[in-house]
């Protein structure tokens, strides 16, 4: 897709991915710059107008992690409805999900766990049969060990979340090859402010 194109160009001047769990998050962005915002809450009353304000004030991409908004289901329908509500894209664990998102037209990022060899094979074989637009891999910290087996078997950009709480776990995750890092520290979202294509 040429939009996920124009995404993770961006993405690589801000690679830090404000990851957003409720209201007192959406406030502290203030005036931070975002390429792509996570949003991790919410409900099928106040989607809409979470999207709008995101798009409006930030100008920033909006992925909306369809699991966790409260009131929507887990089916193509659900794809369907975060689309309409202004979502650039969905976040999730479901394969069938990342599957609708191509049905539906938006973009789709891959949610996995890596506990251990087999899960990282699980999630590698989801992957080449799904084709996210990207892979979101918890808990970051493991991504420098694992990164060569998932270049030789993945195209996919790589985001890194889950236990990334320091400025150097974010400059030793980019130098590993991921392209961004999703967080819900905000005190890690304005490393962006000093991001030109390079860690500053």
């Amino acid at each position: 897709m040429l939009i996920s194109k124009k995404v993770f160009a961006t993405l690589k001047q801000y690679p830090v991915i404000p990851a957003l769990w409720g209201e007192q998050a959406l406030n502290s962005l203030l005036d931070i710059p975002a390429a792509v915002i996570s949003l991790q809450f919410g409900s099928i009353i106040d989607l809409a107008s979470i999207c709008a304000k995101l798009h409006e004030d930030y100008k920033a991409v909006v992925f909306i992690h369809v699991e966790l908004i409260r009131g929507i289901g887990s089916d193509n329908y659900a794809v369907e409805y975060v689309k309409q509500c202004g979502g650039d894209g969905i976040i999730s664990t479901k394969p069938s999900l990342i599957e609708a998102a191509h049905s539906v037209g938006i973009l789709s990022i891959l949610r996995t766990f890596i506990e251990d060899s087999r899960s990282l094979k699980r999630a590698m074989d989801i992957t080449r049969k799904t084709a996210p637009d990207a892979l979101d891999i918890l808990p970051g910290p493991v991504i420098p060990e694992i990164i060569p087996d998932l270049r030789s078997k993945l195209s996919q950009p790589i985001i890194a979340s889950g236990l990334i709480k320091r400025k150097e776990q974010v400059q030793k995750l980019l130098t590993a090859g991921c392209l961004a890092i999703s967080t819900s520290h905000n005190e890690l979202w304005a490393l962006n402010k000093g991001f030109k294509n390079k860690f500053e």
